[in-house]
């Protein structure tokens, strides 16, 4: 009788395949899930998407600590930052920078969540500049410097986009469209909202503006200069 009690349970089996949870990370740091019966059905079957505000949440909110972090240092102080006013300003760099994708390439070659060209990578000690918490730790130790140096929030801005020879060769931020922007966009954004609150991504325009290509050839860039 056993067999008999056995063979409803192996025919239940055989019409109820397994079912297997896919789960892929794309190189643009979303996430990726399919949901089939097979293996080789998975590799056919279209991946539902997660959205990609998770994982820019996830990003931000580590922006947001990485800020927190460096918030005590001279640079902010130097330019009268508390520590919640220089987590957002750093968040909102960070969001205009790269967009909160780990894995972004200028076209320059400026590299993950802060745009660190290589060189300055080098010289911040980032050995893996797709790393973000190696990133973002550059990315803050680099932009603290500049506040350090100038005093200034908008100056400082102004060094991380166009590099700080520019800011001390013109007296103050460079006429140069894409820093320009790029300046009034962060500034606007740290504006509108309050402190600790998640900053909203600047309007098309704005973010348009920003990535324009500069009045000066030599200012056609998407990255930090060099360190020094």
């Amino acid at each position: 009788m056993r067999p008999l009690l056995l063979l409803p349970l192996l025919l239940c089996a055989r019409l109820q395949p397994s079912v297997a949870l896919v789960v892929e990370f794309e190189h643009d740091g979303s996430v990726s899930v399919s949901e089939d019966s097979t293996r080789e059905a998975a590799r056919s079957a279209p991946a539902h998407r997660l959205s990609a505000s998770t994982a820019s949440k996830q990003y931000r909110d580590t922006a947001y600590a990485v800020g927190l972090r460096h918030a005590g240092g001279p640079g902010p102080r130097a330019a009268g930052l508390a520590a919640t006013e220089f987590a957002d300003l750093f968040v909102a760099l960070i969001d205009q920078e790269s967009r909160f994708d780990p894995r972004a390439v200028s076209s320059k070659g400026a590299q993950g969540l802060g745009q660190l060209m290589p060189d300055t990578a080098r010289l911040l000690g980032v050995s893996d500049p797709f790393n973000p918490s190696e990133n973002l730790d550059g990315a803050a130790r680099y932009f603290t410097a500049q506040l350090a140096r100038f005093g200034d929030v908008r100056l400082a801005l102004a060094a991380y986009n166009a590099g700080p020879h520019r800011v001390e060769e013109y007296g103050g931020v460079p006429p140069f469209r894409e820093t320009l922007a790029y300046v009034a966009t962060i500034t606007a954004a740290v504006d509108r909202a309050p402190a600790g609150a998640a900053l909203t991504r600047p309007a098309p325009e704005a973010a348009s503006a920003a990535r324009g290509v500069s009045t000066n050839p030599e200012m056609q860039r998407n990255g930090v200069w060099d360190f020094n």
